[in-house]
């Protein structure tokens, strides 16, 4: 029992880093976007000339669901739509500069932060927590 309850404070514990890390995302240049908009921009990032469809089937959710938060994000200049030569009824996704400007500041997050846990994590440490990660997420 008393390993359970070390397993229970520890999950609590990368929760609460997870937040943390969360709010840093949130604030300074980036404090005008939610969560959800910084993820889907990641995912045009990574997935550049991606369409609705395909972004709503990563994530699991309706196409109208997507087409409501990418049309907001083209409302405010972050995304463009542009349409197929080779098939006109396929649009295909991209960040504008504004939104390349977005991701990089994004992108610093994440450095910083993973900055922050190689310096207290040895090689062996970060491969083993990405083992454990990866392997818990499958759960």
């Amino acid at each position: 029992m008393h390993r359970e309850l070390e397993l229970v404070e520890s999950m609590d514990k990368l929760t609460t880093f997870t937040r943390k890390f969360q709010k840093q995302l949130l604030s300074g240049d980036l404090k005008d976007y939610t969560l959800r908009q910084l993820y889907y921009i990641e995912l045009i990032n990574k997935n550049r000339g991606i369409s609705i469809s395909d972004l709503a089937r990563i994530l699991g959710v309706k196409k109208s669901t997507v087409s409501v938060a990418i049309n907001q994000l083209i409302d405010l200049g972050i995304v463009e739509k542009t349409q197929s030569e080779r098939d006109k009824r396929f649009y295909y996704l991209e960040l504008t500069l504004k939104g390349e400007e977005i991701i990089e500041k994004h992108m610093q997050v994440h450095k910083n932060t993973i900055k922050k846990i190689l310096e207290i994590l040895n090689p062996e440490e970060v491969d083993n927590f990405i083992d454990i990660v990866n392997k818990v997420s499958t759960l």
